[in-house]
């Protein structure tokens, strides 16, 4: 189990900051659609109710989001908390768009605080999931995006396989793909470009385990004895020590002189 993440001052001063700014923006939003909403409730025959309505959908929108971040946190999310309050967030900005109307410039004004709102407890949900997810040794690195752009057909299937088996880290998924691209390459030197079909079965398998999970470094050995190669997946780096030991033996040879 992974060690909880360690918070330093600078992080705690930047929460606090964040979530003082979304209070206010939160404060704001709510107390600019407190009027437009009631008097459209007003209008459409609230009566005394329509002081309340207002609060009511703006508290439920808080609960419901505090409610969504307490159990992401504790990893028990339930998306349909998430799913109300943005539909009743959406509802808000109607209902304030409907005072404005048919003024565009007014209609987008009063949508503005609420989007900001929105993205703001989404980016804390995203983070809260992820600290949650470090914390319990559940995260699951992204793919990166230069990757994507410059092969994206590979990259899916790579994303796929890491998605399918549960493969956290992005360096242990590249690895595991160096690994079967020169598993390949072995072979296709051994038999020419039509090695899936010349190769035997025995040197074939490891390939096809691979797309389940099961590391190369496992099952590659008895592979590549079974085509007749040397059974080692990856050539060991070059040893670089040479010129090192060429400055060495000058350095001996002028502290001798």
């Amino acid at each position: 189990m992974a060690a909880p993440l360690q918070l330093t001052r600078t992080h705690r001063v930047l929460i606090a900051v964040v979530v003082f700014g979304a209070v206010i923006i939160a404060g704001i939003g709510f107390a600019g659609s407190y009027a437009a909403v009631r008097e459209l409730a007003l209008k459409k025959g609230f009566g005394d109710f329509s002081y309340v309505f207002p609060i009511g959908i703006d508290a439920g929108i808080c609960v419901l989001l505090a409610l969504d971040l307490l159990l992401t946190w504790i990893r028990i999310p339930f998306p349909l908390l998430r799913q109300t309050a943005w539909l009743l967030t959406a509802a808000t900005i109607a209902f304030n768009g409907a005072a404005a109307w048919p003024d565009p410039l007014g209609v987008g004004m009063h949508g503005v605080i609420p989007i900001l709102f929105v993205v703001a407890v989404e980016a804390a949900r995203h983070a809260i999931g992820r600290i949650a997810d470090i914390t319990a040794d559940k995260h699951m690195e992204g793919v990166r995006l230069t990757r994507w752009l410059l092969s994206p057909i590979p990259t899916f299937l790579l994303w796929r396989r890491m998605k399918l088996w549960e493969l956290r880290s992005y360096d242990q998924v590249i690895k595991l793909e160096q690994e079967r691209l020169v598993y390949q390459a072995r072979l296709r030197s051994r038999y020419g470009r039509a090695w899936r079909r010349k190769a035997p079965v025995e040197a074939l398998m490891p390939l096809r385990l691979a797309k389940y999970g099961v590391p190369l470094a496992d099952t590659a050995p008895a592979g590549l004895a079974a085509a007749g190669i040397e059974p080692t997946l990856i050539p060991p780096a070059p040893q670089q020590p040479v010129l090192e030991s060429a400055d060495a033996a000058a350095g001996s040879r002028a502290a001798g002189a």
